[in-house]
Formats: structure tokens, C-alpha cells, sequence
């Protein structure tokens, strides 16, 4: 499945100084990505602000359908798809409800992965 490549492939770490989070960082957020033009694999390990940790993990197609979310506090399924080289767009729900809907974009320097 990794494509070498592909702008989302590699390791992302938070940078608070950059974020407009409107709740207070995490001590740490690291994702781990490996994505090719049909799918993702994602891995997320955070510290959040109490020291607890949180460990994620989803392996999804990009084909708009619900895939199940490991260890999120936020969702039990996401759906993603891939609009284009630089962009995922994702809905996550929690219990049958949409509790998230996420686009993350990587800057063609492929340096910075944004959230939204």
C-alpha cells in the first residue's frame, strides 16, 4: 500500500506555536501516516494536557465509506475521501452521530500537514 511518494506518507508531529486550537494543546500529538491514492493507514499517539495518553489508529479506503476508528474519544467510524494529491476530507462519527468532519491539507513544500 505506501506509495513513497505520496505528500501524507511520513511522521507529523504538532506544533503548538502554529495551532489555533480553541482548548488547550496537547503535550505531544504525533501521527504517523502511510497513504496512497486509495488509502490511508493512520497511527496517533497524544499526550494531552492532563498527561494521559491516547493511542489511534484507523486504516480507511478513500471511497466516502465508514471505516472503524481505534482508540478515539471523538468517533467510532470515519469516512475519507481525497479531493486531490494534497487534501483528505474526513467525517468521523461518534454512535451513528457526525461529530467531526476534518479536512487535512499538505503544503506542496511537503512539510507542513494543516488540519482543519
Amino acid at each position: 500500500m505506501p506509495e513513497q511518494d505520496d505528500p501524507f506518507t511520513g511522521t507529523w508531529r504538532f506544533n503548538p506555536q502554529l495551532s489555533k486550537l480553541t482548548t488547550q494543546p496537547p503535550q505531544s500529538w504525533v501521527q504517523r501516516i502511510i497513504s496512497s491514492p486509495d488509502e490511508v493507514e493512520v497511527h496517533e499517539d497524544i499526550v494531552r494536557p492532563d498527561g494521559s495518553q491516547t493511542v489511534v489508529t484507523v486504516l480507511a479506503r478513500f471511497d466516502g465509506r465508514e471505516y472503524p476508528v481505534s482508540g478515539s474519544p471523538a468517533a467510532d467510524t470515519i469516512a475519507y475521501t481525497r479531493p486531490n494529491r494534497n487534501s483528505i476530507s474526513g467525517t468521523g462519527k461518534k454512535n451513528g452521530v457526525v461529530a467531526l468532519t476534518e479536512i487535512a491539507t499538505v503544503a506542496p513544500a511537503r512539510r507542513t500537514l494543516t488540519l482543519s
